[in-house]
This record gives C-alpha cells, structure tokens and sequence, in this order.
C-alpha cells in the first residue's frame, strides 16, 4: 500500500506521516528532501512554487513511490492535478490530507527551523485543493493518535 499524507506546511504532514509508516512496518520518505536546490532557494526567499516548479519534483516523487513496495510518503500534494501525476507515475495512492486552523499553523511554523517561511503559508492554502480523491483529517491532539487514526481508516 503506498499512502501519501498531503497537506500546507505545518500540518504535520511529516511528524504524523514518519508515525503511521512505523505503525504500519514500511518506509517513510519525505517530499522536502527531493525539491531541488531552485525551489528551495525560491520558497527562503518567501517566493511560491508555481506548477512548473512542481513538475520535476512531482516526477522524483511519482519515480520514488513506484520503485517502492508499502511506503507513506509526507507531501504537500495541493492541487488535484499533482495528486494526479503522482498516481500516474505510481500507480494507486491513498491521500490523506491533514487540516488544521490557520492560528495554530502559523505558531507551527514560526516555532520551527525550515525552508518554508509561514509568509507563505497563505500562497499554499490558496492553492489547497480538496476533493473526493482524498481523505480529510482535522490534526488535533497528539501526533500518535492521528497516525492511529489514519492507520484505521485504511
């Protein structure tokens, strides 16, 4: 089974992600780690990714998830069209897209060292696309119990 955990930087993608793969026994990636040294410059200097951005990464992630056996993999996965290229590059994929206030994403992302500035944590919730090809789950309480929950709906 391959499981994305899609979701606005600070949305505990990763925390929660890194949790359910060990619960469920299989490998973990992150999508942070396969962004090129371009978009990462981009996103310091508080610039968004566009789609074309996105494209090379998406198909480092598609070529990573296809060469995988069961693996969660802790992506942003904004838009219906890259949840879409990822399933066309690797077939079936289960997205679970965690939410939570915009408040406490933001005290998330001032708390934290990373690439992704919270000044543009606006530019990804606008961008956010929800739709019937995922599952949404409100992160509240402890990163334990979501992955617990996200395990038992699969």
């Amino acid at each position: 089974m391959k499981i994305v955990v899609a979701g606005v930087s600070g949305s505990g993608k990763s925390t929660v992600g890194r949790l359910l793969a060990e619960r469920l026994g299989c490998g973990f990636a992150d999508a942070d780690d396969f962004h090129p040294p371009e978009n990462i410059a981009k996103m310091k200097a508080g610039i968004p990714l566009d789609d074309a951005d996105r494209a090379g990464w998406l198909d480092a992630l598609g070529r990573h998830l296809a060469d995988r056996g069961s693996v969660v993999l802790a992506c942003s996965a904004l838009k219906r069209i890259y949840r879409d290229r990822l399933r066309e590059l690797a077939g079936p994929l289960e997205f679970f897209v965690l939410t939570l206030d915009k408040e406490a994403l933001i005290q998330r992302l001032e708390s934290r060292e990373h690439f992704m500035p919270a000044s543009l944590l606006e530019s990804q919730l606008a961008t956010l696309e929800l739709g019937d090809d995922v599952r949404v789950i409100e992160n509240r309480g402890r990163a334990e119990e979501v992955a617990a929950a996200l395990a038992a709906g699969l």
